[in-house]
């Protein structure tokens, strides 16, 4: 399945994987090729991709997620490589 994650910048990633973990606002859902349709609104934290070789992991800001099965779309104000928690944890 594709996963492409796009913020105000336009596109950001854009990979073939196998799966894909999030965490919505109802807690973490882990999504596999031919799921059913979904829409999600993400919480801010870690998004986890791993295809046959890799993983990649990104931390988002909000968000939400469109999935139909062949492809997982996420839309989030900023996408990072980790978390400032001087940001996110009130400090």
């Amino acid at each position: 399945m594709k996963l492409k994650i796009y913020s105000p910048n336009g596109l950001m990633f854009e990979k073939d994987v196998t799966v894909v973990t999030v965490r919505t606002v109802e807690g973490e859902m882990g999504l596999l090729e031919r799921r059913a349709p979904i829409i999600a609104k993400l919480r801010v934290d870690k998004v986890v991709a791993k295809d046959n070789t890799q993983t990649y992991e990104y931390v988002i800001d909000d968000g939400f997620l469109h999935c139909d099965g062949e492809n997982v779309i996420i839309v989030t104000e900023d996408i990072k490589k980790e978390i400032d928690p001087h940001k996110y944890l009130g400090g």
